[in-house]
């Protein structure tokens, strides 16, 4: 096992890999800028270095240099890059490798090449996988005609390098390809993921999305886990994930867990990986290998009991796998919902600021993972998710049931999130029935149904309440509010909105 790790991340992925770390008892290191000195990570980290501003025009967590330089200087094992930044770049790897220091991330043949979407989709091809229609690669403008007109329209256009969803674009109208080719090139140029080629592939409208996590130790023991559905989804970035998928077939399910333990041995995988397959129509098709931890990885930790991320560690530290598929529970139902802090009616428009109070639900099976606090300052310049929340039930009905209580337990102040709209989206019918689609999230008027489908009457009164409450805190306020509870109980809603805004008591420090 390693003895020092560095955590070449920020936010809620930085706070879960010093936890898994230092459970496996090695030294965890996190390095941070100046505004992220308080998070979870930095201050439960064994160690904690701040990183250097030193080109305006690149954020310190992308400074693959200086992030070296630190790693070399203070004699690490190995770094986990997490999820984004610098989890996918091979140039980030070679560097740390070429000075002795193990970057935990897969391996394919020895080689960090899971990254490159299109050759990773060629040998899949070639293990006889379907995969979706499309064309070759190509790195400039006079290919694009051809090649939308040979996939045709919608398509989706994907960089070779990417995760999620940066490089990948869904085009419905001819006319904006040219504008979206650009886009992709220069965000690879600012995501350092040195990109210029790209490929078309047909847009398959109402395929459900399925991964399956893979463990594979150096031995060549494959373990592949039950798979999770991403039903609701934004700009390809998950919203809400379920494990088991509700409606897949049973021989669906088998035919699948073959294929990926077939193309993870053809191609000589060795590490953690999550193999993503697309269900169109009642066929499935492959669409990717993700080389990084994923954001789900706790959904699949609390339905199998496995640590997937301390699983992780513990492979590319060399040690071998240990789990059997007998060992893998399966018997219940989790779902998880990203909280983020962006405003879904604005066209999920970040929200940065400060996290003036916050309120986090508790209770049986419930769990709550999250790097912010009362007084967390969130950065405009990265990924805004501030929170994963998960429940776990017997039944599918009862997973449903235990998180549309808890999102209704959860407040933030300060900022705006989506967690209006995940609690419509969970008393939806089309989520009940399993039919949700990425593409409904998508339009805004259908964003803006389901948040409008909680409100009543009477939460317009309370809203204005509150509201006024917030404003004044005045004793007739306080007096309506009062009567409202004792008229209509202390909902969950109601109750905590009340003791919310009342004002709060001196209390001396601990």
């Amino acid at each position: 096992m390693f003895k020092r790790v560095l955590i070449a991340n920020r936010g809620l992925i930085q706070a879960n890999c010093v936890r898994a770390v230092k459970e496996l008892g090695a030294t965890a290191i996190a390095v941070f800028e100046e505004q992220d000195r308080e998070t979870a990570g930095v201050r439960n980290a064994d160690e904690a270095y701040e990183l250097q501003t030193r080109d305006a025009s690149l954020r310190p967590y992308l400074d693959l240099e200086q992030i070296v330089g630190l790693a070399e200087k203070l004699e690490v094992d190995a770094v986990h890059p997490g999820y984004g930044f610098l989890a996918q770049n091979a140039r980030f790897a070679r560097e740390l490798e070429s000075r002795g220091i193990r970057l935990i991330a897969p391996r394919v043949d020895g080689r960090f090449n899971l990254s490159n979407k299109y050759m990773v989709k060629e040998a899949a091809q070639r293990a006889g996988l379907p995969v979706v229609r499309g064309t070759e690669l190509f790195s400039d403008r006079e290919a694009l005609d051809a090649a939308v007109k040979a996939v045709g329209l919608p398509l989706v256009m994907k960089a070779t390098h990417g995760y999620g969803g940066i490089g990948m674009r869904v085009l419905k109208d001819k006319a904006k390809v040219e504008r979206a080719f650009d886009h992709i090139q220069s965000t690879s140029h600012k995501f350092l993921m040195n990109s210029p080629e790209v490929f078309l592939e047909e847009y398959l409208q109402g395929a459900r999305h399925v991964e399956f996590p893979v463990l594979r130790d150096e031995r060549g023991r494959t373990l592949v886990f039950p798979e999770l559905e991403c039903p609701v989804q934004r700009r390809f970035q998950k919203l809400l994930i379920e494990t088991p998928a509700p409606h897949l077939e049973a021989h669906m399910r088998t035919r699948l867990q073959s294929e990926v333990r077939v193309l993870c041995e053809r191609i000589g995988v060795f590490g953690l990986a999550s193999v993503e397959f697309l269900i169109h129509e009642g066929k499935p098709y492959f669409l990717e290998i993700n080389g990084y931890i994923q954001p789900s990885h706790t959904a699949t930790t609390l339905l199998t009991g496995v640590d997937l991320l301390k699983e992780q560690i513990r492979l590319l530290s060399g040690e071998s796998l240990d789990i059997g598929e007998l060992q893998i529970r399966g018997d219940r139902h989790v779902i998880g919902t990203y909280i983020f802090a962006e405003d879904p009616l604005d066209n999920f428009a970040p929200s940065p600021g400060v996290v003036d109070r916050l309120y986090l639900p508790f209770g049986e099976e419930v769990f709550m993972q999250t790097s912010i606090f009362s007084g967390a300052n969130i950065s405009p310049f990265y990924d805004p998710m501030v929170a994963k929340l998960l429940v776990r039930g017997r039944t599918r009905n009862e997973a449903m049931l235990k998180m549309g209580i808890t999102l209704d337990e959860f407040f933030v102040e300060g900022v705006k999130t989506n967690i209006p709209l995940m609690r419509g989206v969970l008393q939806s019918e089309a989520f009940r029935e399993g039919s949700l689609t990425a593409e409904f999230i998508a339009e805004a008027d259908n964003r803006r149904q389901l948040v409008d489908s909680l409100k009543s009457g009477k939460d317009s009164e309370i809203a204005a309440l509150v509201a006024a409450l917030a404003l004044h805190r005045d004793g007739e306020t306080l007096k309506r509010m009062d009567a409202l509870v004792a008229e209509q109980g202390s909902s969950s809603v109601l109750g905590a909105a009340t003791r919310w805004l009342k004002p709060r008591k001196n209390r001396p420090r601990l």
